[in-house]
């Protein structure tokens, strides 16, 4: 998934793929949660779990690039451990948004979660475009690649 992701550009675009697998899996579990059948719901399961691995992995290799492409020069261990924070904070709050969304908006909060991915997913690229302004570029030889399973 992340032989692709060589800079910020490449890095932008695959999460941006993330942010469309990840809507596509909450409507495949929303269609499970809404569905009459119990058949429709055991098909749609498995269809789910993988459109939400492979959203997570394209995620997981833009935001690789992301966080080393914007470190500044030297500082790479610095900036890895403030941008941990965020995952932090993402693993404090998220269950307590998920619980809300999912367990008591039902379907329409999956779609709304998904919705939000997907938003959340745009904003990458004026993002990295901001954050990268007035910095040389970095390139993917200038760091270690993402040694392979």
């Amino acid at each position: 998934m992340a032989r692709g992701v060589r800079d910020l550009r490449t890095a932008t675009r695959r999460i941006r793929a993330a942010g469309a697998l990840m809507p596509a899996s909450c409507a495949a579990f929303a269609l499970t949660a809404a569905s009459a059948s119990p058949w429709t719901a055991l098909a749609a399961l498995p269809a789910a779990a993988c459109l939400q691995v492979l959203g997570e992995t394209a995620l997981a290799s833009g935001a690789w690039e992301i966080s080393f492409g914007l470190a500044p020069d030297g500082r790479q261990g610095q900036y890895q451990g403030f941008s941990g924070t965020g995952a932090a904070v993402a693993r404090m709050l998220g269950p307590l948004l998920l619980a809300w969304l999912v367990m008591g908006g039902g379907p329409l909060g999956r779609l709304a979660l998904g919705t939000a991915f997907l938003a959340a997913s745009w904003t990458m690229g004026p993002a990295v475009r901001l954050a990268a302004a007035g910095k040389p570029p970095v390139t993917f030889s200038q760091h270690p690649p993402v040694p392979s399973p």
